[in-house]
């Protein structure tokens, strides 16, 4: 793994890769669990002695005490982490409310759904409002309402100072709270900058991707006002800035030259398409 990281008071950094490219084990060393086998980790933040209870993480496994309840779970992380005694009570109830666990919050986990497993184990990283917090795909298990309240309570504690590191597979959710994206390919970064910089690199074009049958293919030369044929070698590829008011031209000068269509993909400028230029790779779905 070659990867330098910087990572500033408030900041949300997202980590943004295939499976098996390292985000992960990234987050771990970050948490002291794993040593790099080569390179520092710097700052008071990462100490062996302070570092954990400065720091939140929920990762891709539950790891609760299945026979306590909820808010057992809960007071029992907050007082591990340092949270004072006079605080644990307010401080769980106000998060058990904000991640939706209010009616669940006296039951057993051992009952508890996978989704509130998810949201039980988000609580437990944010309950002693770490300055650092390390998390691995947040949004899994998440409904949609759920979801939404986490990008408010990730707003907040961004706000309040607190650095964020997250690796995710969901694009909405990162083009709503990064501050930086790491683009990681094969455990080192391919792509960084803030979201306006990467995307100003893909320009404003969107690909028609269109599958046609080449047993007998004579392409027309003109396809319409600002479109470009920039690949037929397979399926023709075709860019454009007028987004997709430009198709139905498109269409219209394949069918007048009776090339048979078989398929049609669009890819729009984000996230999703600068990592499949970038690694050559799709993200997983």
């Amino acid at each position: 793994m070659d990867i330098d990281l910087e990572v500033s008071a408030g900041e949300i950094v997202a980590l943004l890769g295939p499976n098996g490219a390292g985000k992960s084990t990234l987050l771990r060393i970050l948490l002291n669990e794993l040593t790099p086998e080569s390179g520092t980790i710097v700052g008071p933040l990462l100490s062996m002695k302070s570092g954990r209870v400065l720091m939140g993480y929920a990762g891709e496994e539950t790891a609760h005490f299945n026979s306590l309840t909820g808010i057992q779970n809960a007071h029992f992380f907050a007082r591990a982490a340092g949270v004072e005694k006079h605080e644990v009570s307010e401080m769980v109830s106000g998060l058990m409310n904000l991640v939706g666990l209010s009616n669940e919050a006296d039951k057993v986990v051992s009952s508890y759904s996978f989704g509130a497993k998810r949201k039980l184990l988000l609580l437990e990283a944010l309950v002693h409002q770490p300055k650092l917090l390390l998390l691995d795909e947040p949004t899994v298990g998440l409904d949609p309402v759920s979801r939404d309240a986490l990008t408010d309570i990730l707003r907040k504690c961004s706000q309040e100072g607190s650095a964020i590191v997250m690796a995710s597979h969901d694009l909405n959710f990162l083009e709503q709270l990064a501050d930086r994206i790491l683009v990681i390919d094969e455990g080192r970064v391919v792509s960084s900058g803030s979201q306006i910089e990467l995307l100003s690199s893909l320009g404003t074009a969107t690909r028609f991707q269109v599958s046609v049958d080449t047993a007998s293919i004579e392409l027309p030369q003109y396809f319409g006002e600002d479109v470009e044929l920039v690949d037929d070698s397979g399926p023709l590829v075709f860019e454009t800035t007028r987004g997709q008011a430009a198709l139905p031209e498109i269409w219209a000068a394949l069918i007048s030259a009776r090339v048979k269509i078989l398929g049609l993909e669009v890819r729009e400028p984000g996230l999703a398409e600068l990592f499949r230029r970038v690694t050559g790779q799709e993200l997983p779905g």
